[in-house]
């Protein structure tokens, strides 16, 4: 009964690994068009497995400050920037285009980093403005 118990727990892991595999391979991403007219079909990728895939597909330079790990799933329709402003919605980001050449840069998510209140300014004491002069 032992032996039994133990093939069916070691049986159970090895089902759980490959249902496992299955499931992280099952992310797909599909690019399709030019800058102007693209489309972009999303089967459970992360946001960065998808902006790799476009910017590859489209040569476009892409980079991050921010790690990317959140899932899209759908299809995205449109030019370059109706289709990153989608797929994007929730971070900072910036399309810089130098001649033909574009980059995309993400920032972070939006709301996470504040803006810093300009710092105050030091009012010296009148005595030693008065010594200065």
């Amino acid at each position: 009964m032992a032996r039994f118990a133990a093939a069916c727990r070691r049986s159970l892991i090895v089902l759980a690994i490959a249902l496992g595999l299955a499931s992280s391979a099952r992310a797909d991403v599909r690019v399709e068009g030019t800058p102007a007219a693209l489309r972009v079909t999303i089967d459970h990728a992360a946001i960065g497995d998808v902006l790799t895939a476009v910017t590859d597909s489209l040569k476009i330079a892409y980079r991050t400050a921010v790690p990317l790990d959140a899932k899209a799933n759908g299809t995205y329709a449109g030019s370059l920037a109706q289709v990153l402003s989608r797929l994007l919605g929730g971070y900072n980001y910036v399309i810089k285009r130098h001649g033909e050449s574009r980059e995309l840069v993400v920032f972070g998510r939006r709301g996470e980093m504040a803006i810093p209140p300009p710092a105050p300014r030091v009012k010296l004491p009148t005595s030693i403005l008065s010594r200065a002069h």
